[in-house]
């Protein structure tokens, strides 16, 4: 998840200042009144490429960290085309109260601050989906490779994430995978969120949050595949050399965001009209059942009274 400043209440606003000796606070600048400030003792792993800072039980995961960042930074260089000059500094926190005061929000395991090239992780809740050390650092990693190379305009939040989520093929930083699909639930009931109003923010409650993180994913992916990966990163190239949203996808794709999610609803749709169809027509449907179900229950009882009747007569 990529955090930003928001207005005072709303949000949490993270600011750090890296320490020589072994112990660092992360100071939460906006919490409300009354919450104290947190300081946990930290362990350092300085290394040629990043700077990793954990919590002392989390010494193995630090290492972790070391061996595979190199392999993921040249993944990303090779799949975005570009660097990431910059070293960061990856947080390793086992303390879950700690990690939701300075996220506000129960539902992640992980952010990235992109001006200050930091990425902070939840280890405590790391392993309750396999494999997510790897998935978490490369989502993570996108962010801040994205904020580098595109600082001139404003880069969309559904497009920060549904790249970041295209790219590291999955939902990453969310504490688990949904188990249903949030965004046909919304799609059946008329209520998926508007691109628009997922510019610079997410929802805070959770199946709106999924509901984010879902459309967001699916936009990007519904560009590649109708497309090809090489516009997704045409457009980004372009907002990067200072084109807003709008001019990039122009250039790119000859439309606009606007016509483009017009056309992935469309086709959202369409593949779901079963389900429409169901959700639109579910007491008629019921209806029908239950008719159907007393017929069949008029005709079995008519079945056992002959029966009947013939055993008498015998």
């Amino acid at each position: 998840m990529l955090k930003k400043p928001h207005k005072v209440g709303t949000h949490t606003l993270i600011k750090y200042s890296l320490k020589k000796i072994l112990f660092i606070s992360l100071v939460i600048l906006f919490l409300p009144v009354g919450q104290p400030l947190l300081a946990i003792q930290l362990e350092s792993y300085p290394g040629s490429e990043l700077m990793v800072r954990f919590e002392p039980p989390l010494k193995d995961i630090a290492q972790d960290v070391i061996d595979i960042y190199p392999r993921i930074k040249s993944n990303l260089k090779k799949t975005l085309g570009w660097e990431m000059p910059f070293k960061p500094t990856v947080f390793l926190i086992q303390d879950k109260v700690y990690f939701k005061q300075l996220t506000q929000n129960k539902f992640i395991v992980a952010f990235a601050a992109p001006d200050k090239n930091l990425i902070v992780i939840d280890c405590s809740r790391l392993y309750i989906r396999p494999h997510r050390l790897d998935h978490i650092l490369k989502h993570e990693m996108i962010h801040l490779i994205l904020h580098y190379h595109i600082k001139s305009v404003h880069l969309p939040r559904w497009l920060d994430e549904g790249v970041a989520q295209w790219l590291s093929e999955g939902v990453g930083e969310l504490l688990e995978a949904p188990q249903r699909s949030f965004f046909e639930e919304a799609l059946l009931s008329g209520k998926s969120i508007p691109l628009r109003n997922l510019k610079y923010s997410f929802p805070d409650d959770k199946n709106n949050l999924m509901l984010a993180y879902e459309e967001s994913r699916s936009f990007v992916t519904f560009i590649s595949e109708r497309y090809g990966d090489k516009k997704v990163f045409e457009i980004l190239q372009r907002m990067q050399k200072g084109n807003k949203i709008q001019t990039a996808f122009s250039a790119s794709i000859n439309a606009s965001p606007e016509e483009i999610e017009n056309k992935w609803i469309r086709q959202q749709r369409r593949q779901n009209t079963w389900l429409i169809f169901l959700a639109g027509h579910v007491y008629e449907i019921l209806f029908l059942a239950g008719a159907l179900l007393t017929v069949i229950g008029f005709i079995r009882f008519l079945i056992k009274k002959r029966n009947y009747t013939d055993e008498d007569d015998d």
